[in-house]
């Protein structure tokens, strides 16, 4: 349960509907670093709390730029974490690999996590409106319409 106490109730409503519109949204984008529920769910709350404390920063009659915010704001808190928590461990490659030396699987296997490493390389390298629109596209499984209606 998140409890918060605000200054004045404009603050307090913004805040509720920050959360109603975004709460999936951080959720997911969270999802895509940790997969401990438990772990979600205070890591949820420890950035609403972090967005209660910058509401002047979030325009909500730009939600497009209201949603970066909070997605960058949720991706920055995540690697930040992740760093200082020492939670990126690295599995070994024969871990992933069924090794049957007689068929293709290990090489397609090895293709395969090189393929999704360029991928998430490049994604990486994207500025953060074409990474929202990704995030919203294949994490948070919007339609083009959905996403098109958002646009600025």
């Amino acid at each position: 349960m998140l409890l918060l106490i605000f200054d004045t109730p404009e603050e307090s409503n913004k805040f509720l509907k920050i959360y109603n519109a975004y709460g999936k949204t951080v959720y997911y984008t969270i999802k895509r670093y940790i997969s401990d529920e438990y772990l979600i769910e205070d890591i949820s709350q420890n950035i609403f709390i972090r967005i209660a404390g910058h509401l002047d920063k979030i325009d909500l009659d730009h939600p497009v730029q209201a949603q970066n915010y909070i997605i960058t704001a949720t991706r920055n808190y995540c690697k930040n974490y992740l760093r200082d928590h020492n939670k990126i461990s690295e599995t070994p490659l024969d871990a992933n690999l069924s090794l049957h030396p007689e068929s293709d699987e290990v090489l397609n296997e090895i293709i395969r996590n090189e393929d999704i490493s360029s991928i998430a390389q490049a994604v990486s390298e994207l500025n953060d409106i074409y990474k929202s629109v990704l995030e919203l596209k294949y994490i948070n499984e919007f339609s083009n319409d959905q996403i098109a209606e958002l646009k600025p």
